[in-house]
């Protein structure tokens, strides 16, 4: 069965095709931040790779290696310079919706298995695809990487072992190639590899880059001669600017013209990254070489060189045109498919909070932990206006405390954001889907939590007895416990740094408990104007006392034929306070139910339009 189109190649009447990549005179400035003064990162650099070739950009630490991938790839805005595809010259926009990027992390759901992990990146490319055609694309990827072995495995997690270094790296790769698109952009994919690893991931990207005919640019760091010779080209890059560009075999040729021949049986990759490198060796030097002179050297070369001989500005019209809007497979639908999308993220995250125990797993085991905890704490609290405080005590931990450890979800969520953005930068979907089937999925798991944890304590506490206060309590609690999951959510995703968020998120929920009223009922003006009303726990715990109160009398107790009440004036008949009477002298009676749940429901809406926000401007 034929592959269906994209949405550009139909509405362009166009079957896919590709073409060759080709760049002029490419620079990219930044301002130093001391001096002020620009600094060229990538200088006049120009290049090209043809269809179903490999190009390498090797060069020492601060070259601008990622610097010039990230112009190519449309990450970076170039300052001046052409890029042309199929001999058109086309925006840095376009190139890149029919490009994938694999960064140098790897960025996956540890407890996916690398089979479903090729399953839901295919599914979410292509939402229309039949089950037939994605099954057979993540074989092919499978097979084409050699992790059919592996299929069934899962990735991994940091307590909980997966697959090795170098399978994972493929698997991060082929996460781009499911798509197939025209052109592979690669940061360091053998980053943090041993040598035979390395030639393994690349020798896979070789054999897929051959077969289906894309285009492969990759920066590359100290390559051995094996994986080095897997390239067709090679562009060595020294302060921005080219010391060398053309054949992977022909490196040794003309650094030996030059006068610096690589030793037998050397590396050629190692002998010209050396020769470029900042500190020279005693030969070049006392040659009189330096690094100017081997940018010199090729500056002058450049215009008889055969890899230079396409004239960016004419020759390259002599390509067949391959327009943009055909640029092969790679052209996803960003905005049609959206409840297909949705859809598949939300079964991925069911699959992920099942699995991984840093999502749901560890906090369901703190829930019920806390929950025995307050339950033989607070166990089978006697209606007495002596034990009132306890009682109130019993819901500003509820509220405040399971609102804390909302913070145990900031690991999952980060490493669930890195692969959202992974899949963002490449088209698969943007922030709108990931928030909506985040927020679906939280919902019923955190409605569990709170569940068990309200089961364990409310009765064994001695709480107001009957079906709807319980379920009340129950309400209440979780719409808290949604509200302080949303904010750290929100704070994990404009700082994703674990250490960080965790410490901000802390100090908020601290925050709001000294403004909730609970430790100081009459909090200075300052504080009670503002935030105390924009706090989440203000109304959950007002709603929970209120609740819990109405309907009950405590009695008080009796000295000297005396009846003394702590809270409120007891009834002279029977010596006791009625929980109405406490909540009003608590100022609590004013706490309408429907409004201030709403309320609360507006501070959840506030938080999730953020979280969205954050993500969506996170390029």
């Amino acid at each position: 069965m034929a592959e269906p189109q994209t949405t550009r190649d139909l509405e362009a009447g166009l079957e896919p095709s590709r073409g060759k990549l080709a760049w002029e005179d490419l620079r990219y400035t930044v301002k130093d931040r001391k001096t002020k003064q620009p600094i060229e990162l990538v200088n006049k650099v120009s290049g090209q790779c043809s269809v179903g070739q490999m190009l390498a950009i090797l060069g020492p630490s601060g070259a601008g290696k990622s610097t010039l991938l990230d112009c190519l790839a449309g990450r970076k805005k170039l300052d001046t310079g052409k890029i042309y595809w199929g001999g058109s010259e086309i925006s840095q926009k376009d190139l890149a919706r029919g490009s994938s990027y694999v960064e140098q992390d790897d960025a996956l759901l540890g407890s996916l298995t690398v089979g479903e992990t090729f399953w839901y990146s295919t599914r979410l490319s292509f939402p229309y695809y039949t089950e037939a055609q994605v099954k057979q694309r993540v074989d092919d990827i499978l097979s084409g990487l050699g992790l059919s072995q592996v299929d069934k495995h899962r990735i991994g997690t940091p307590i909980q072992r997966g697959i090795s270094g170098g399978q994972k790296r493929r698997v991060t790769i082929g996460t781009s190639l499911v798509t197939l698109p025209a052109i592979l952009f690669l940061d360091e994919p053998t980053s943090g590899l041993d040598s035979a690893t390395s030639y393994e991931v690349m020798s896979a990207i070789r054999a897929l880059s051959s077969k289906h005919s894309i285009t492969v640019i990759a920066t590359i760091h100290s390559p051995s001669w094996e994986t080095f010779a897997l390239f067709d080209n090679t562009l060595l890059l020294a302060k921005g600017q080219i010391a060398y560009q053309g054949s992977v075999h022909g490196v040794s040729e003309w650094f030996a013209g030059l006068g610096f021949p690589p030793a037998a049986h050397s590396n050629p990759a190692d002998h010209m990254m050396r020769l470029v490198s900042s500190d020279f060796g005693h030969a070049e030097a006392a040659a009189g070489w330096t690094l100017a002179k081997f940018l010199g050297a090729w500056a002058l070369h450049r215009p008889t060189h055969a890899l230079e001989q396409l004239s960016y500005a004419a020759n390259v019209k002599d390509i067949p045109s391959s327009p943009l809007s055909a640029m092969g497979s790679a052209t996803r639908r960003r905005w049609s498919g959206f409840i297909y999308k949705t859809w598949y993220l939300v079964q991925r995250n069911i699959i992920n909070y099942n699995r991984n125990l840093l999502a749901y797993g560890v906090r369901f085991g703190m829930y019920v932990g806390m929950g025995i905890l307050v339950a033989t704490v607070w166990v089978n609290l006697p209606q007495e206006d002596s034990r009132i405080n306890d009682r109130l005590s019993v819901h500003f931990f509820s509220v405040a405390f399971l609102g804390f450890m909302s913070v145990a979800g900031i690991p999952s969520f980060l490493e669930e954001r890195s692969v959202l953005l992974r899949e963002k930068r490449n088209g698969l979907y943007g922030a709108l889907p990931f928030v909506v089937s985040n927020t679906a999925v939280n919902i019923p798991y955190l409605f569990l939590c709170s569940l068990i944890y309200a089961v364990i304590v409310y009765w064994s506490v001695g709480l107001h007895a009957g079906a709807v206060p319980f379920f009340k309590f129950l309400a209440y609690l979780f719409v808290g416990v949604y509200a302080a999951e949303t904010q750290s959510l929100l704070i994990a995703a404009i700082i994703p740094i674990f250490v960080a968020a965790l410490a901000v998120a802390a100090f908020a929920n601290g925050f709001w408990m000294a403004v909730q009223g609970y430790f100081m009922r009459n909090l200075p003006a300052f504080w009670h104007s503002w935030a105390h009303w924009i706090d989440y726990q203000t109304y959950a715990f007002q709603l929970m006392v209120k609740n819990d109160f109405t309907g009950l009398l405590f009695g008080c107790q009796v000295v000297d034929e005396v009846c003394s009440c702590s809270f409120a004036q007891p009834d002279a008949e029977s010596c006791a306070v009625t929980g109405s009477a406490v909540v009003a002298q608590l100022d609590y009676s004013g706490s309408n139910d429907v409004l201030y749940t709403f309320l609360i429901v507006i501070i959840i809406m506030v938080y999730r339009v953020g979280f969205w926000a954050a993500l969506a401007l996170t390029k």
